[in-house]
């Protein structure tokens, strides 16, 4: 009798478990749940302004595999304001229909505003105190109506994931000018004064591309925004800092034309660079020589000109191009080339006495004391060399 009591108890037991042990009872159905992908903020007249770009399961899915539909998927982007950025979230929770996931964010955009009025820092503290959040989203700055970016799709009616807003890999690796950022770099970077914040500049453009003869908005980067020293974010568009992106040890594919005196020689494809900068400290006077060599592939040779002469053009233009870079980011207050950074590393305690602990710059137009530049042309494409 006793055992049978035992037996039913136990029974019992295992019962109310089970039902209480439920572990389903907050999980969400996929197809009632907003997948946010993107985020974009701005700060206007003391307030937050927050845009999310939201998402249903279908059009996620789209990007696995690139279908291609009759119809673009449709992009749903949310707004709201606040004095601070949690307050902005969640002022847009109230009219939010459907559970919104966040672990699926693979951009952030930030407005001009918040670059150059100093509050990038509330923006990744709020950011990195969410369980969601993680630190390998691409970021971007723009100029452009955050709506307007939070709201483009993508070509041939993919799912909108597949751009340079979300994967902007693709585009970089055909051409290396400005490379993407991954929040936890800019994160790094940004808190330490030794080093040059850099942020691309995504905007749309309105006249490369069109369907059936109607022009079609796309992402394209079109300049970037660098840190200043001791202060915040200056904007510097792709034609002010044509040689930015030939110091860059992510380069892998960047036109360059061989041009003298009006005339076009050919166009060369440069990357896989060598590059070494060196600080070079003479009392309390600091100076740099770069060494820079590339791989190049000619792909285009229209006017007769020797090897030689091909090689001395294109290490001159490079030469000119990178200083003329530099100049402009001294201009600005930018340490274009992060050369106060190989500075820090070699002898911090005078890079702290010099900058006085990062609040101004230390470098002049005189700075880079030597900048040799090394090209070597190992391909010609189909044809055999003729140069």
């Amino acid at each position: 009798m006793k055992r049978q009591i035992r037996r039913w108890s136990l029974g019992l037991l295992s019962l109310a478990l089970c039902i209480v042990t439920s572990g389903c009872w907050s999980a969400y159905e996929i197809q009632q749940v907003d997948y946010a992908k993107a985020i974009g903020v701005d700060y206007k007249d003391g307030m937050y302004h927050v845009y999310v770009q939201t998402m249903d399961f279908a059009s996620v899915a789209k990007s696995e595999s690139s279908t291609k539909n009759e119809e673009p998927p449709p992009i749903w982007v949310g707004h709201a304001t606040g004095k601070t950025l949690n307050l902005a979230i969640n002022e847009l929770f109230r009219s939010a229909q459907l559970h919104i996931a966040w672990g699926h964010v693979t951009a952030i955009v930030m407005a001009e505003s918040i670059l150059t009025s100093n509050h990038i820092k509330g923006v990744f503290d709020m950011l990195g105190r969410f369980p969601e959040s993680r630190y390998t989203t691409w970021v971007y700055g723009t100029r452009e109506p955050l709506e307007n970016i939070m709201s483009a799709t993508s070509i041939y009616n993919m799912s909108p994931l597949d751009s340079i807003l979300h994967n902007p890999l693709p585009s970089f690796l055909e051409e290396s000018l400005f490379p993407p950022v991954l929040s936890f770099k800019l994160i790094a970077t940004h808190n330490d004064p030794s080093t040059t914040t850099y942020l691309p500049c995504i905007s749309l453009n309105k006249e490369h591309w069109s369907q059936n003869k109607k022009k079609h908005e796309l992402f394209v980067i079109e300049g970037a925004f660098f840190e200043r020293t001791g202060n915040n974010f200056e904007y510097l568009p792709r034609p002010k800092i044509p040689g930015f992106h030939w110091l860059l040890k992510e380069l892998r594919r960047a036109p360059l034309i061989i041009e003298r005196d009006g005339t076009i020689y050919g166009v060369l494809s440069v990357g896989l660079p060598n590059i070494k900068i060196n600080p070079v400290v003479q009392g309390n006077e600091v100076h740099f020589n770069i060494d820079a060599k590339y791989l190049t592939a000619l792909y285009e040779y229209l006017t007769p000109i020797s090897y030689d002469e091909m090689v001395h053009f294109s290490e001159k233009t490079l030469r000119d191009q990178i200083l003329q870079t530099y100049r402009q980011g001294l201009k600005r207050g930018v340490d274009i080339y992060g050369l106060e950074e190989k500075l820090y590393r070699k002898n911090p305690s005078l890079w702290r006495k010099l900058s006085n602990n990062g609040s101004k710059m230390i470098l002049t137009e005189d700075s880079i004391q030597n900048l040799n530049i090394k090209i070597t042309i190992p391909y010609t494409g189909k044809f055999r060399r003729r140069v």
